[in-house]
């Protein structure tokens, strides 16, 4: 019986130590699922804007800046780097490199393996190049606008092509909205709404604990 004593606290020591690295690999793995997708979306001051994409939340380690550069009166083209500072030409609150269309990131998620400045989920010649399961980025006509917010390629759930402001950009992939563009679209509840971007849904952004698995 005195045999039978150690050998059940090994068992039992064997069977806590796999339990605890079982748990911390299912951690990573939910950690992971959370954060390969972009854009992420939280709009926690409910005003219809992605709270990523506004000053107050877009990235508090760079100073705020006014561009002063702009083409024939509309938004600025071309990417800025990651961790740009804030800027907004046209002073309507949402940060102009999220509303020229181009591969600019902004918010969680991103992914550089070749340090190009370019996330890998949107960069062509990447593997991971649309596997992440957002919004994709395609520019078949480089012109560093994304092809599914543009006219001729134009794929909007929910809407048309809609440019009030004649910048060749879709209306709606400049208002910081959750309107999403691109494949990719998944709505189970039919609101609307893309379910990624859901309070609940892995693309809704990493604040007070509401990114869940999705």
């Amino acid at each position: 019986m005195k045999s039978k004593v150690p050998a059940l606290y090994i068992i039992l020591i064997v069977v806590i130590l796999f339990s605890i690295l079982f748990l911390n690999d299912c951690s990573k793995t939910v950690n992971q699922n959370r954060s390969d997708i972009y854009p992420m979306y939280v709009d926690n001051n409910t005003n219809g804007i992605n709270d990523y994409f506004e000053a107050f939340d877009h990235n508090t380690t760079a100073p705020p800046k006014i561009a002063s550069i702009s083409q024939n009166g509309h938004m600025m083209y071309g990417p800025a780097p990651y961790n740009h500072p804030f800027t907004d030409d046209n002073g309507d609150g949402i940060c102009d490199y999220a509303q020229n269309g181009s591969n600019t990131w902004h918010g969680p998620g991103f992914l550089d393996s070749d340090n190009d400045g370019f996330c890998d989920y949107w960069e062509a010649n990447s593997p991971m190049h649309n596997r992440q399961g957002g919004m994709y980025y395609r520019d078949e006509n480089n012109n560093q606008i994304n092809d599914y917010m543009e006219k001729e390629w134009h794929e909007g759930y929910t809407h048309e092509f809609t440019d009030n402001n004649g910048d060749g950009i879709c209306d709606y992939a400049q208002d910081g909205s959750d309107t999403w563009h691109g494949p990719g679209f998944v709505d189970t509840n039919n609101d609307g709404i893309c379910d990624y971007w859901e309070d609940g849904g892995r693309g809704h952004g990493p604040h007070n604990g509401m990114m869940g698995g999705h």
